[in-house]
């Protein structure tokens, strides 16, 4: 009986000090992960500034591969606004991007055409787009234009929200 009624008394619960304890861990992990929760945003514009450099690119590389021009277009037809598109004139009839001239997105199935500020990219815009006509467009060489022609200086895209900047180089097209 004496044994019995020891075991009942071990089995009440926790007692105030390892309460105590544990708010003063969870606080602990709390005042580290609170300032990184709102920079979420800032997280996100940073992967899209990747996938933005290796799509642009992906645009120089196909038309240095198939001998054909390719743009990226930015918010502007025959992109989505806010959002880009990967096209080329296929059929030489002056139309950037018609039926069949809208590059295959590599990272997925789908046509490379990217909305910004929805879904995936919520809160992710571009603040400014250097290149005169709202496209950057490659030559069979890499040589980067935009309808001003080549490009004499480098041209720069900025991303909101962290002003993030991705650089088109004069003359090679390296994107930075």
């Amino acid at each position: 009986m004496y044994l019995l009624i020891i075991t009942m008394k071990n089995k009440r619960g926790f007692t105030l000090i390892e309460l105590v304890m544990i708010l003063v861990l969870v606080g602990i992990l709390a005042a580290f992960a609170a300032p990184r929760i709102g920079d979420i945003a800032t997280t996100k514009a940073g992967a899209f500034v990747d996938k933005l450099r290796a799509d642009i690119r992906y645009a120089q590389d196909l038309a240095m591969t198939q001998n054909r021009r390719y743009r990226v277009y930015f918010n502007a037809a025959p992109s989505p606004n806010p959002g880009y598109a990967v096209v080329n004139d296929a059929d030489g009839n002056g139309t950037w991007g018609g039926a069949g001239e809208v590059a295959t997105d590599p990272a997925g199935s789908g046509s490379l055409n990217i909305a910004l500020n929805t879904g995936q990219y919520s809160g992710i815009t571009f603040s400014a787009v250097g290149f005169s006509g709202n496209y950057v467009e490659f030559n069979s060489l890499g040589v980067p234009f935009d309808s001003a022609g080549a490009f004499a200086v480098n041209k720069v895209i900025t991303l909101s929200p962290g002003g993030t900047t991705v650089t088109v180089t004069a003359q090679t097209g390296a994107v930075n």
